[in-house]
């Protein structure tokens, strides 16, 4: 996940540390700290230093449960946010019973959203801060249920109901996303059953479906709803991943991480590996113009990692 990145290890929490740290961000133009509120203030990194140092620095603190409010100080993790968020609300479960996500929507969305932030920044060249709190990213991601629960319906998308579920077949599973009737109807006469296409609102009808899909192998039932244009697709193992065709077509070789983005035709260069903890210390810091014999004396101190 630190795949092309250069690794510097600095002990924030001495002097020499800091000062280090100050030089860097001379010649920096972006700060990106996930301490708990108030710690970077402590360690002598907050935005207010920063801004002194360099008044052109773009800085973004990603924080659990943002600087104010009775859980800022508290430690947390993606489960403890998403959880405040609404995300683990047992109504959306079919079973009543709240389960942990099996992605970290928190953490990988308040990333996104600190990206979006300093670019707004950057791109207006001006310094400032940018602060994202992953229980607010995790809010951002439950929208649609909060919006429908707050006009007095049952949020939809969720697994209770036929045209939007996981179905079983023979050797493993697809899913099914016939939202509008368009494709729900294509769904029904799909699978010879047009009987059902009054019922897409009839948590009755997902074991009716789950019967027919148990007939078939999952390429069958693909090829089926494929052939009548229905939203469906397999649902594949990480193991698996390197297997699809669709993946494979777009790059993915089931090794190497695949940048989602597309610029120009191009996907961004090959990355590279991750770098140890402290891997590039010495480099980054000759680059500022330290010497080899004062970085030697440095890591001696315990003040940087090499």
């Amino acid at each position: 996940m630190n795949a092309g990145k250069r690794s510097i290890a600095i002990n924030l929490k001495m002097s020499e540390g800091r000062e280090l740290f100050h030089r860097l961000v001379r010649s920096s133009h972006v700060v990106i700290e996930g301490f708990r509120p108030g710690v970077a203030r402590k360690l002598g990194i907050d935005y207010e230093t920063l801004k002194n140092i360099n008044d052109k620095i773009v800085y973004c603190s990603i924080n659990g449960y943002g600087e104010n409010g009775p859980y800022s100080g508290l430690p947390n993790h993606d489960i403890n946010t998403v959880g405040v968020a609404g995300l683990l609300d047992p109504d959306l479960f079919d079973d009543g019973v709240p389960k942990p996500l099996t992605v970290q929507v928190a953490d990988v969305g308040s990333a996104l959203l600190c990206v979006i932030g300093v670019l707004n920044l950057l791109l207006r060249g001006v310094g400032g801060r940018v602060e994202v709190s992953m229980m607010e990213a995790a809010l951002l991601f439950n929208t649609l249920n909060m919006a429908m629960t707050y006009e007095g319906s049952e949020p939809s998308l969720t697994g209770k109901y036929p045209f939007y579920n996981v179905y079983r077949c023979r050797d493993g599973y697809i899913t099914v996303g016939a939202i509008e009737d368009k494709f729900w109807q294509g769904l029904c006469r799909a699978l010879g059953r047009e009987d059902l296409i009054g019922r897409q609102f009839d948590k009755g009808a997902v074991d009716e479906l789950s019967r027919e899909f148990s007939k078939y192998t999952v390429a069958e039932a693909l090829k089926l709803l494929w052939s009548h244009d229905v939203p469906a697709a397999p649902v594949n193992s990480i193991k698996s991943l390197g297997k699809d065709l669709q993946l494979i077509a777009r790059g993915f070789n089931g090794r190497d991480f695949l940048n989602p983005l597309l610029i120009n035709g191009a996907r961004p260069g090959r990355q590279g590996r991750a770098p140890r903890l402290g891997e590039n210390t010495v480099e980054i810091l000759m680059e500022i113009g330290l010497s080899r014999d004062e970085i030697d004396k440095l890591a001696e101190r315990g003040v940087i990692i090499k």
